[in-house]
């Protein structure tokens, strides 16, 4: 009888809850879990996937009756950690022999301390596609790089994997472990459901002091355009009505991103999708943006920050205001939707930049924008730095969120919490309350026919 492993993920709510972003919190059938079943279920292994988006404990204990998993895998991210034990303890009293692995960026940054903070059995390091599949095989602890587990007592801290090079390699993601008539996205961020995550490469090169780059690491890594169409193309077959790309660089590689363009267009892939993780404002020209409206693209997202270049600076961001504006304008002219990541309380921040902030994101007339507290995250260069001057104020993961404010977390080096909480609020008042905005949203809502919905998410939105 095949090992059988249940991967679960964690609900995404719990990360979102009480910001302004809730009602737009992106809840799709998690890729790292897609992934992971693909390599299971490809080398004879029986994998499922559960989700608590979209299931509750009761369910678990009903899935553990039927399924009788020998293993448990849980993907988390920092804030989550309790939770995820929680669920480790709970799969643990309904099987006392089943073996729990956990993954994902707060393990690969700090794999002692989660085992030493929990019940799981072993984590993985980096990336986990083939390190599963030699957990579940059997294969001796000792001979497994990228994992850290509990030898005599202790935690054993293995050598790390090294990156995979050739992502073509992989197994094709395994969607036939969910349920897709259960997933769905708010129209303001989806034009049809379910909507499917898919990565074209890994890595990331840039070195903003605010991103963990522990799973995937610096160097950039891709999938064949010939490879990335096939997944489009997989994912329509499923049912699947739009795409996110899951990368952090789509654009890192212009050229091999065009030939993606290329390819979907001569294939004639017909399929909505976006850069909803984000692509860089200094890696695109107009001829790029141009290809993908052609291939299906119809948003793009951008990581903007700040208006000030001296905070973009300070951050490492390597993106110049120029850049920023070019790219906009470009995107507009493609006839594309351009989406705006901002983030407020930067290093370096004063009241003066957090206001140059809101005003150039008023100047991008940008079809959406959306504003973040900034947190440090564990094992960024921020957060390094914020510990070293002892201004890190707990080391309780749970409060470390997205869009809350981290008065608790941390002091910040310019500026007091009240402000920056006023300027958060500020943000969205002022970009989104202008007359001209508010008749433009209204006049694209009836004509998308999504009025009643984008007004239940305007009134779940903090605006003083």
């Amino acid at each position: 009888m095949a090992t059988k492993i249940l991967l679960v993920n964690l609900g995404f709510e719990k990360f979102y809850e009480k910001t302004n972003i809730v009602g737009v919190a992106p809840t799709a059938p998690p890729l790292s879990l897609a992934c992971l079943a693909g390599s299971l279920n490809t080398q004879g292994f029986k994998a499922e996937v559960f989700d608590f988006n979209i299931y509750e404990d009761a369910d678990l204990v009903d899935t553990f009756r039927r399924f009788d998993p020998d293993y448990m895998g849980i993907t988390f991210v920092t804030p989550l950690i309790q939770e995820a034990n929680r669920i480790s303890q709970l799969a643990k009293t309904l099987k006392p022999t089943v073996t729990v692995m956990a993954g994902g960026p707060h393990c690969s940054s700090f794999p002692e301390s989660t085992l030493n903070e929990t019940s799981f059995d072993v984590v993985a390091v980096g990336e986990g596609d083939f390190t599963v599949c030699e957990i579940v095989e059997g294969k001796d602890y000792a001979d497994i790089d990228g994992i850290a587990y509990r030898k005599d007592g202790r935690v054993q801290v293995n050598p790390r994997r090294p990156f995979i090079k050739d992502l073509d390699a992989l197994a094709l993601p395994d969607y036939s472990v969910f349920e897709l008539d259960k997933y769905h996205i708010a129209p303001a961020i989806a034009r049809g459901n379910p909507v499917a995550w898919v990565e074209t490469s890994r890595g990331c090169v840039y070195d903003c002091v605010f991103c963990n780059k522990n799973c995937f690491g610096k160097t950039f890594r891709v999938k064949s355009p010939e490879r990335v169409v096939d997944e489009f193309q997989r994912v329509i077959d499923y049912g699947f009505k739009e795409i996110y790309l899951a990368d952090d660089g789509f654009t890192t590689n212009m050229t091999r991103a065009k030939k993606v363009c290329d390819l979907l267009i001569e294939r004639n892939i017909k399929i909505d999708w976006s850069t909803l993780n984000g692509i860089r404002a200094d890696r695109v020209d107009l001829e790029l943006l141009q290809k993908m409206k052609k291939a299906g693209c119809y948003r793009i997202y951008m990581g903007i920050e700040s208006g000030n270049q001296e905070v973009l600076d300070t951050i490492k961001k390597g993106t110049t205001l120029e850049h920023l504006e070019n790219a906009v304008r470009w995107g507009k002219q493609a006839g594309l939707e351009v989406v705006g990541y901002f983030m407020l309380g930067l290093p370096g921040d004063t009241e003066e930049t957090m206001q140059q902030t809101i005003n150039f994101a008023k100047k991008l007339d940008l079809d959406l924008a959306k504003a973040s507290i900034t947190i440090p995250l564990p094992a960024t260069e921020m957060y390094n730095d914020l510990d070293k001057a002892s201004r890190i104020k707990t080391y309780d993961w749970t409060k470390y969120k997205f869009h809350s404010v981290p008065s608790t977390i941390y002091d910040h080096q310019t500026l007091p919490w009240p402000v920056i909480e006023r300027y958060y609020k500020k943000f969205y008042r002022q970009v989104y309350m202008r007359p001209s905005v508010v008749a433009k949203n209204l006049k694209k809502s009836i004509k998308k026919g999504t009025l009643l919905s984008d007004l239940k998410l305007a009134m779940s939105v903090k605006w003083f």
